[in-house]
């Protein structure tokens, strides 16, 4: 049986293959095979269903992605489990994401929420482990820039290497910085 969630998963798979374009009633209800009118029994209105595509994410790539990277020791150990976690995601589906919210203010909100929230973790977690804020506050943004600019350019599709450097980039910042607290 057709559940909420197979119209959110096929919505995802349009937004990976197709970007927001493919985001409609009927071009879903072809995906999944079945009736637009399925996709009307399960959503009010394609607002409704944007909103549940759309919570669904900033589930998945921002609350349990911060939850997995707070779980490190260390600055480097968090601000790599940031990267990590993000960088295991799908960069289509957030490239495309950042697409639509430059035509869409629904969508521009939750991608607004979204940077919000993981710029607030990566200045908190660098205010917490650098001695001078302003440092701090910078690296942490910084943090957040390397990770919209990973997506964009495509970098953090080898994990490995995109998670190398950042350990790199942090340990160069420790050396040249003042001493973390405890």
């Amino acid at each position: 049986m057709l559940t909420r969630d197979h119209w959110i998963a096929a919505g995802f798979d349009a937004l990976d293959s197709d970007g927001y374009s493919g985001i409609s009633a009927e071009q879903l209800a072809r995906r999944l095979n079945v009736t637009r009118g399925s996709f009307h029994h399960h959503f009010r209105g394609r607002e409704d269903f944007v909103r549940a595509l759309l919570a669904q994410w900033e589930l998945d790539y921002t609350d349990r992605m911060l939850a997995y990277a707070a779980q490190g020791c260390s600055l480097e150990d968090v601000l790599a489990r940031y990267f990590v976690i993000s960088a295991e995601k799908r960069s289509g589906r957030e490239i495309a994401i950042r697409a639509w919210a430059r035509r869409d203010p629904l969508v521009a909100e939750y991608q607004n929420r979204v940077d919000s929230t993981r710029l607030s973790f990566a200045i908190s977690v660098c205010r917490s482990r650098i001695e001078a804020s302003v440092n701090a506050d910078l690296i942490g943004r910084l943090a957040h820039l390397c990770l919209i600019g990973g997506q964009q350019s495509g970098d953090r599709n080898q994990t490995a290497v995109f998670a190398h450097l950042v350990r790199e980039a942090l340990t160069l910042l420790r050396n040249s910085s003042s001493p973390n607290r405890t």
